[in-house]
């Protein structure tokens, strides 16, 4: 039953008190059974949870907002909250309500925040929960990530330009960063992050970071971990572990190892690239089915599907390191034997890092702690399956026996009936511990003992109506009728006296009682104490199961990939650092999975190089296949860089150091941007970034804007990216601008592609081929029909494209006169404007009310004079249509 509050009352004020030292937490106050809100965080609570606010009295003149829930339904409610992006204080009663004197003494436990949660409920098994502190310098900044669930810890530095996509390309979960700058990057991030908050400045001191982080990891430098000349991520990484102490209040002896991640060794796979590739989910669903993860994640266990995350948001730029893992994918390819008896050990591993996290935390439970002896068991058979394999000795060496620790669990906790908190007890082994042995024959063997115990007292005392009985009152005692009371020896102790008896209690007899009574309660104190000290022994060898984990995992991808590639007919890639890409018979990965069952997907080939074939223009009509084309062009080429197979015939694949993408619609309304400028930052980011050694994938730049301002916009993107040396890409470009398709008469490295279609009468097929060549039709009237839009609309929409067929149709030679023209005058017509511009003008300076009749006729004829169909234009007068 819910305690009544007043705010007159002690526990209001202690409340209060507690209150006051987490202004920025929501408080769950423990009372009794219940965990209770008040004020402004019970209507937070009642919003967030779907749970009743109710007010309670609070003095003459006021309420107070009253909201809670049974505290057995934590983990159901707390994640919850995490998903909203609030920070949470959990307050318990730390003394036992019996015994208190007054009121029960009540404190903060635990601060949980979403980059510091451990939670089940809260954590995605196959995704990182990543906490990233941002440090900013003038124009770079520093990056500390760490998954508080896993162990992971690394550090990034990059240019501010770069910074937003360089965080939201990890999906952080919580971001901290300096005091000065926690506004400005709220505006950057907005919603895309859960939290941000903002620390004193001083924590971001270098010589205060870098002694944070020697101290916790217990060296005299970080030369260690490679990481020494990355000054801006140490200062990023020391408010890091200050930030967890103060919050998180659990043990961190797992974060064992810190990393350095440099720009020259992955390649950065933007927010946009994930968007538009739809690598993690699909543009307009937002769902997980349809992405690129979901179509190749065969992995088995969730340590290889947060590998196989981290492995596609990082593709490796080193064609040495790319090569070790497709050799190692190619021997598990090569050798089915090896892989399956690998995948079967694979599906009985549990989650090392998350487990060996909640040891360390002091929240895992014996259930937890067995199923990492189980997979523990699993490390030598595995280890084994890589013996004499020399592209594995480095992960069989990551791979420890781990006996005495397997031994230990396995004598110290039972495998079944296991409860679900430690607190509970009843899952420590008998045997292992006398103490525990003996409360447990104390229990069980209580009403024996208490028979004994009588059947002795008679034979001695030579009583035979003596009575061990027990009431709430006295407790055990010895009952002894009036006739014989003179036999009762002098070490018998008297309690009560009765009518017929007299009742006695010995030492002995109280002694064993206190035992009785307290057993079960002592139990679960051993219980819980042994369960304590098994657990810092598996913490002993903490950086041994980490080094396990991590190879379990890599061996969870690199099997994965190769059982993918068999079953899906991928083949090995060939890298190099060559500038040039070439792809045989190449296939989408997500589309062909997707495709109705006898439908075959249509391959395609590429060759792009920074020398002959740097830019192709691809045309060709609406759902024929361009934007398929070119992001399959783009996953094939991350597939390859992350050391998988590729959906291809044959793949040689130049390391890119960057993969760019500007690909369909999009809009961010509530940020106020359009679809066009979303187009167009997309577009800039990829002019601001891209290099010689980059891939650029464009679809339909300039869409959002009116035909002209799009044209333009698409030409001069081509043309710059063409002329500039030093950001001369290799570049697809999918367009229905058909007057781009002129850029390779004008410039060496551009070529086009088409789709080829057939015709039959007014029907389309789409033959979804990729050939050299252009196409000057969008058949986007034929895709109408398709879609089942009214015969009358089609055939009025057939009519006006006719007419405007008509009136374009000299307007390539007027784009050509206008190249071969050597002057451009500020006032000299553009590219590709015609004579209804100059005419929108003329009329636009005409003041009707001005004018009487016999001038508006005049002004009339003068009009159809000059832009008549028989008028020539004054500045190409050689041209008609101009």
């Amino acid at each position: 039953m819910k305690t009544k509050i007043d705010d007159s009352t002690p526990v209001m004020r202690q409340f209060s008190a507690i209150k006051a030292k987490y202004p920025d937490a929501l408080l769950l106050f423990r009372m009794g059974d219940f965990y209770e809100t008040f004020r402004e965080d019970a209507k937070t609570a009642a919003r967030i949870l779907n749970i009743t606010l109710t007010k309670r009295a609070n003095g003459k003149a006021s309420t107070v907002p009253l909201a809670g829930f049974p505290h057995h339904a934590l983990e159901n409610y707390l994640h919850k909250l995490l998903k909203e992006g609030l920070k949470v204080a959990i307050c318990e009663q730390v003394e036992d309500p019996k015994t208190a004197k007054g009121i029960v003494k009540r404190e903060v436990v635990e601060l949980v925040t979403p980059g510091t949660s451990i939670s089940d409920r809260f954590l995605e098994k196959g995704k990182n929960n990543y906490l990233v502190s941002i440090y900013l310098r003038e124009k770079d900044a520093g990056i500390a990530v760490i998954d508080i669930s896993t162990g992971e810890f690394f550090l990034l530095e990059t240019a501010i330009a770069r910074l937003k996509e360089n965080v939201l390309a990890l999906h952080p979960a919580e971001i901290i960063c300096q005091e000065l700058y926690a506004d400005e990057l709220q505006s950057l991030f907005g919603k895309q992050v859960l939290r941000l908050t903002g620390l004193e400045d001083w924590l971001y001191q270098y010589d205060a970071a870098y002694e944070m982080l020697t101290e916790h990891f217990g060296t005299t430098s970080l030369k260690g971990f490679g990481c020494e000349q990355a000054r801006l991520g140490i200062v990023a990484a020391g408010p890091v572990l200050h930030y967890l102490r103060q919050n998180y209040q659990h043990n961190l002896g797992h974060i064992t190892s810190l990393r350095y991640e440099s720009d020259d060794q992955v390649v950065l796979i933007d927010d946009f690239t994930q968007r538009n590739l739809e690598i993690f989910e699909t543009m307009q669903s937002r769902e997980r089915r349809g992405s690129l993860l979901h179509s190749i994640d065969s992995t088995i266990t969730a340590l290889g599907s947060r590998l196989l995350k981290k492995w596609i948001l990082r593709p490796l730029r080193s064609v040495d390191a790319i090569n070790a893992r497709l050799e190692q994918v190619a021997h598990f390819f090569e050798h089915y034997e090896l892989r399956s008896r690998m995948r079967d050990l694979l599906k009985r591993c549990s989650d090392l890092e998350r487990l060996i996290s909640r040891i360390s935390a002091s929240r895992a439970s014996a259930r937890e702690v067995v199923s990492l002896r189980f997979t523990l068991e699993l490390v030598p058979e595995i280890r084994q399956l890589l013996a004499n394999v020399d592209i594995f000795t480095e992960v069989a060496d990551s791979l420890h026996d781990f006996n005495e620790l397997v031994e230990l669990i396995r004598r110290s906790l039972q495998e079944e009936d296991l409860p679900l908190s430690v607190r509970e007890g009843g899952f420590i082994r008998s045997g292992f511990s006398a103490e525990l042995d003996e409360y447990r024959d104390l229990i069980r063997n209580g009403k024996q003992w208490i028979a004994n115990l009588q059947s002795q007292e008679r034979q001695r005392l030579g009583i035979p109506s003596l009575k061990v009985g027990y009431n709430r009152v006295f407790g055990y005692y010895i009952d002894v009728t009036k006739p014989h009371v003179d036999k009762v020896p002098e070490t018998y102790i008297r309690k009560q006296t009765l009518v017929n008896s007299e009742r006695f209690i010995t030492p002995e007899l109280k002694e064993y009682e206190e035992k009785l009574l307290s057993a079960e309660e002592k139990m679960a104190d051993i219980e819980y104490r042994l369960f304590q000290q098994l657990c810092a022994s598996i913490m002993q060898e903490i950086a041994r199961v980490q080094r396990a984990a991590r190879a379990i995992a890599n061996l969870d991808v690199l099997s994965s990939f190769a059982e993918f590639a068999e079953i899906h007919h991928y083949h090995r890639p060939e890298i190099t650092a060559e500038d040039r890409i070439l792809i045989k018979a190449g296939r989408h990965p997500v589309v062909e999975q997707l495709l109705p069952p006898g439908e075959k997907f249509v391959a395609n080939d590429l060759e792009i190089d920074n020398r002959e074939h740097q830019i192709l223009i691809v045309t060709g009509p609406n759902m024929a296949g361009k934007s398929t084309y070119l992001r399959q062009v783009g996953l094939i080429v991350l597939l390859a860089q992350v050391g998988s197979f590729v959906p291809a015939e044959e793949a040689r694949i130049g390391v890119v150091d960057k993969i760019f993408t500007r690909v369909g619609a999009s809009d961010n309304l509530a940020a106020g941007e359009s679809t066009f400028l979303m187009e167009m930052n997309e577009t800039a980011n990829i002019l601001n970034n891209v290099t010689p050694k980059s891939l650029v994938l464009l679809d339909e730049i300039g869409r959002g804007t009116s035909t002209y301002d799009g044209m333009a916009i698409a030409w001069a993107v081509t043309e710059y990216l063409h002329e500039n040396p030093e950001i001369a890409a290799k570049t697809l470009f999918a367009t229905h601008y058909h007057e781009l398709t002129d850029l390779e008469k004008i410039h060496p490295r551009v070529r086009n592609l088409t789709v080829k279609v057939r015709e039959h009468g007014d029907k389309v097929v789409f033959l979804r081929k990729i050939v050299s060549g252009s196409c000057d039709k969008s058949y986007g009237i034929h895709v109408a029909q398709m879609a089942g839009v009214p015969n009358p609309v089609i055939q009025r929409a057939n009519e006006i494209l006719a007419n405007l067929s008509t009136e374009e149709r000299a307007l390539p030679s007027a784009r050509q006169q206008y190249r071969t023209m050597e002057s451009r005058s500020s006032n000299q017509l553009g590219l590709f404007e015609l004579r209804e511009s100059r005419l929108r003008q003329a009329l636009s300076e005409v003041d009707v009310n001005q004018m009487t009749p016999l001038e508006a006729l005049q002004k009339l004829h003068d009009l159809q004079t000059e832009f008549g169909e028989d008028s020539e234009s004054p500045e190409l007068s050689d041209d008609p249509a101009v």
